[in-house]
Order: structure tokens, then C-alpha cells, then sequence
């Protein structure tokens, strides 16, 4: 089973990130995990800084280091162990790389909101769930750990059983329950979707369906969370036109304070899916 060695946090000095240095210190404790917070200057600052306080750049980095260092133990997160460090230049090419050289196994970090859409997330925090080479943790501004009710998103691709994996970790650590979810698309919603052109299927093939897909969901599932222990682990088959409605509804029907989903679908193109059903998700649940 997965556990993580190397966690990194993003770190912009809002709200959001104390909640989010507060899950890496958790999580971090739990797998005993080297964690390190970073917090990426923009280029522009750096000069207007050198300039107007006549330092070098490794000054200013020293002078930002001690306001993330007083940042990270104001959190309050119990990260007295967590390193800190301050890089310059573009913030995603920059936790990507910081993410490469600590060869980090998790990045964390803080989903923003807004009054009008609480649920969405930042601009870079969307960038770093289309690049970043890491497995990432959008933690909400209200999430208080740990994690009682997971949804794990299946659509039985390589990437869906890595994402059942890391969800049955974090529901083993925290003592939460693990609902394995597959939407899937019949015949009657297809034919909604085309305007009503397919041919109606003969009567008691939809049931027969359903069974099927709950059939390949039990044996995709089972040889994953054989190990599962005391998890409750419960496969769920849910038939809908629109598959990211359907998710976000058993998310809230559910009151999961966790979604887990691959970004990466059967059709391997990160940006392709992540454009579609993935970042539907990730915008508009209303959990980590």
C-alpha cells in the first residue's frame, strides 16, 4: 500500500495554506514523511526589493525564509520539523521543480474561494493539477482533518486503481470509510444524449447491464483493498447521463469530506481529461 516519504506544501501566505500546512503535518506524522514548505517569490518583487533595499538576492531570500519559517510556526500546525525554503521565478515551473528535487511523493495545497464561488480553486493550483509531477491534495479553507467518508472515482483505468490505492491509505490512517464509485452511461441515457436516435434496448437488458458493471467493478476493486482491514469499503455502480453530476451528487448525498480521482483517464491525455470531467469535480466539490 502507498504511503508517502516526501510531502511539499505551496505556500502563499493565505488562509487556505494554514489548513493546508495543518494536512501535511498530519499526513506527515502519520507515514513519518520528510515535509518542506515553499513559497515561490515572482521575479519582478525580487528586483523591486534588491533595489529598494539595496540587498542581494540570497538577503532577500534569507529575509522572505524567516517570514515563511514565522508563517509555518503561526499555523499552529504542529510543523516543527518542516523545512522552508524561498525560490524566484514562475510559481508553477517552481513547485514543479521544488517537487522534482525533494522527488516529493505529494504536494499540498490550499483551495481558495470566493463569496460568489467558494468551491474554486486558484489559478495556480489548477495549473499545478494539469503539470505537476506529483500526486496533489487540494485542501478547503474549512476541512478539518481527519477524513471520516472517501469517494474514490473508478473507471477502471491504470490511473483509477493508483487513486483507490491512495484512497484506501489516507481511509486507513484517519479510520474513514471508502466508497468505490463507477458511473456509467446506458443505453437510455446515451439515447438522451443523441437526441433519442438509438434503438430502444429489449426489455430487462438495462438490469442486465447494471449486474455486469457491478460484476467488473467488484473484481477491479477487490484485489486492490484486499488489505483494507477495518475499512469499510463499499462498491457503488450508479447509471446517469452526466457523470460528473452524478459524482458531485453521491459526494454530497454521502457527505464525503474527501474525493479521490485520477487526472488521467483511459485515454492517457491529462490535459484532455482534466479539461473535462476531472476539473468539473475538483472545481465544484465542496470538500478536499
Amino acid at each position: 500500500m502507498k504511503t508517502f516519504h516526501r510531502i511539499l506544501v505551496a505556500v502563499d501566505f493565505t488562509e487556505p495554506c494554514r489548513r493546508a500546512l495543518k494536512e501535511a503535518a498530519r499526513r506527515a506524522s502519520q507515514d513519518h514523511a520528510e515535509t518542506v514548505a515553499v513559497h515561490v517569490m515572482d521575479e519582478f518583487l525580487m528586483e523591486e526589493l534588491k533595489r529598494a533595499l539595496n540587498l542581494s538576492d540570497a538577503e532577500v531570500r534569507e529575509e522572505w525564509n524567516k517570514k515563511l519559517k514565522a508563517f509555518v510556526d503561526e499555523s499552529d500546525a504542529g510543523t516543527e520539523t518542516m523545512k522552508t525554503e524561498v525560490w524566484v521565478g514562475n510559481p508553477l515551473s517552481e513547485i514543479s521543480e521544488a517537487c522534482r528535487v525533494h522527488k516529493a511523493d505529494l504536494l499540498v495545497m490550499g483551495a481558495k474561494g470566493s463569496r460568489d464561488e467558494p468551491n474554486r480553486i486558484g489559478v495556480i493550483a489548477a495549473k499545478c493539477v494539469r503539470k505537476a509531477p506529483v500526486d496533489i491534495l487540494l485542501v478547503r479553507s474549512g476541512a478539518q482533518g481527519p477524513f471520516k467518508k472517501i469517494v474514490v472515482c473508478v473507471d477502471f483505468s491504470e490511473n483509477s486503481a493508483k487513486a483507490v490505492q491512495e484512497a484506501l491509505h489516507v481511509a486507513k490512517t484517519d479510520g474513514a470509510s471508502l466508497d468505490c464509485l463507477y458511473v456509467y452511461q446506458s443505453a437510455l441515457a446515451m439515447s438522451l444524449d443523441y437526441g433519442g436516435m438509438v434503438p430502444p434496448m429489449p426489455a430487462g437488458a438495462e438490469s442486465e447491464t447494471l449486474d455486469m458493471w457491478k460484476d467488473e467493478l467488484a473484481k477491479f476493486i477487490e484485489p486492490l483493498t484486499h488489505d483494507a482491514g477495518e475499512v469499510k469499503v463499499t462498491n457503488l455502480v450508479k447509471e446517469r447521463v452526466n457523470i460528473r453530476e452524478a459524482i458531485l451528487d453521491h459526494v454530497a448525498e454521502a457527505g464525503a469530506d474527501l474525493v479521490v480521482l485520477g487526472t488521467r483517464g483511459k485515454s492517457g491525455l491529462r490535459e484532455f481529461l482534466i479539461g473535462t470531467t476531472a476539473e468539473k469535480i475538483i472545481q465544484n466539490a465542496p470538500c478536499a
